[in-house]
């Protein structure tokens, strides 16, 4: 039986260099990298729209609130600071206000720009509903507005084109 000593050829063929290395580790880099980045810019845009989505929901709940008959009608012209004392049905869900220091505004007048069909004469009947969200998010301010209308339909009075 014959020994034989390792031979140089067979050794080196059997491992990797130090550049053959470095090579395949550029090429994963540059192909992981950019998917990251897109993996990141995918979660900081799914967060937006989270906060969009909450702002969204706290300003239609004040709507909503706002637009009974027993609020609208009563206190109208009005416009008044969220969160405020005299009427705490009107509320930011409070992780809402301490996440992104939120505050808001609640404003009901009679409908600007509007006017009865034929006479010109302004529409008393037609009320604007605006909220307004203001916070911060990253130190930048962000504003969420949505409006609405709300129709007297149960005044005596309703002034339309058909009795002027």
């Amino acid at each position: 039986m014959r020994l034989s000593l390792p031979n140089r050829q067979t050794e080196r063929a059997r491992g990797f260099s130090l550049i053959e290395v470095l090579l395949a580790v550029f090429i994963i880099g540059v192909g992981v990298i950019p998917v990251v980045m897109m993996f990141l810019s995918g979660t900081r845009t799914v967060e937006k729209g989270g906060v969009l989505l909450e702002a969204s929901i706290a300003a239609q709940n004040i709507l909503d609130r706002a637009r009974s008959d027993s609020f609208i009608w009563k206190t109208m012209p009005v416009s008044l600071n969220i969160p405020d004392k005299d009427y705490p049905d009107f509320r930011i869900p409070e992780s809402f206000v301490s996440k992104y220091q939120a505050s808001g505004t609640l404003t009901v007048e009679v409908a600007p720009g509007h006017t009865i069909l034929g006479t010109g004469a302004n529409e008393t009947n037609l009320l604007q509903l605006t909220v307004i969200l203001n916070w911060l998010e990253n130190g930048m301010p962000k504003e969420f507005r949505l409006l609405t209308y709300r129709a007297n339909t149960n005044s005596v009075n309703l002034k339309t084109s058909a009795n002027l």
